[in-house]
């Protein structure tokens, strides 16, 4: 679990700053809506890296694998989050949709912070409850950022006409479905986890 754990953070850190030079690029010398609109050049620095990140969720498959093999409780955010991203990543890599740009950066970052969560907890030191609470947050947020991505393209596609973004009508809805469906099923976890157990334990106390 830590070479696996260290390896996947290493990836993430390294997918990050390569990818994350094309996408601040777009940022500061675009308008916004280009960042959502206009695919990666195909044959970009970056454009690798997507692919990379497509690989990526069919290697990250094998976390369910070491769940099962820790005979540890595969909770459905879990396995969902998995199954779900897999099918939505290749169905936007065959596209080259434009929005991924935001979905692929933002999900490398996380993980480069998540999974060095893990392999430091899986070395055996014992962090802060609160580092916890911020990969949780961190994930929560990425996924209403991506809900309101969602949003954006789907007020720019109803303005500007439904051709004017590089990114298919069935993957913007499928997007906002899953988008949606995580950033419910993230602060339902987090509440779980974090605030509703405090009470259960308090009240066992009392």
């Amino acid at each position: 679990m830590i070479v696996w754990n260290s390896a996947l953070a290493i990836f993430s850190m390294f997918a990050t700053w390569r990818y994350g030079e094309e996408f601040f690029y777009v940022l500061k010398n675009r308008p916004f809506y280009h960042s959502v609109c206009y695919a990666t050049n195909p044959s970009s620095v970056a454009a690798f890296w997507a692919c990379c990140f497509a690989l990526s969720k069919v290697a990250e498959l094998i976390d369910t694998v070491f769940v099962l093999l820790r005979k540890k409780p595969l909770i459905f955010l879990h396995w969902y989050h998995h199954a779900v991203v897999l099918v939505y990543v290749w169905h936007s890599a065959c596209e080259l949709t434009a929005a991924g740009r935001w979905f692929i950066f933002m999900n490398y970052a996380v993980h480069s912070i998540m999974y060095t969560y893990y392999a430091i907890t899986s070395a055996g030191f014992r962090l802060p409850r609160t580092l916890s609470m911020c990969v949780t947050t961190l994930q929560t947020t990425q996924m209403l950022i991506g809900v309101g991505i969602s949003i954006y393209v789907a007020r720019l596609k109803w303005t500007q006409g439904f051709s004017f973004c590089q990114q298919s009508n069935e993957n913007l809805i499928l997007c906002f479905v899953i988008y949606i469906s995580f950033a419910f099923l993230f602060m339902r976890f987090f509440a779980k986890a974090y605030l509703f157990k405090k009470d259960k334990i308090k009240s066992k106390e009392a």
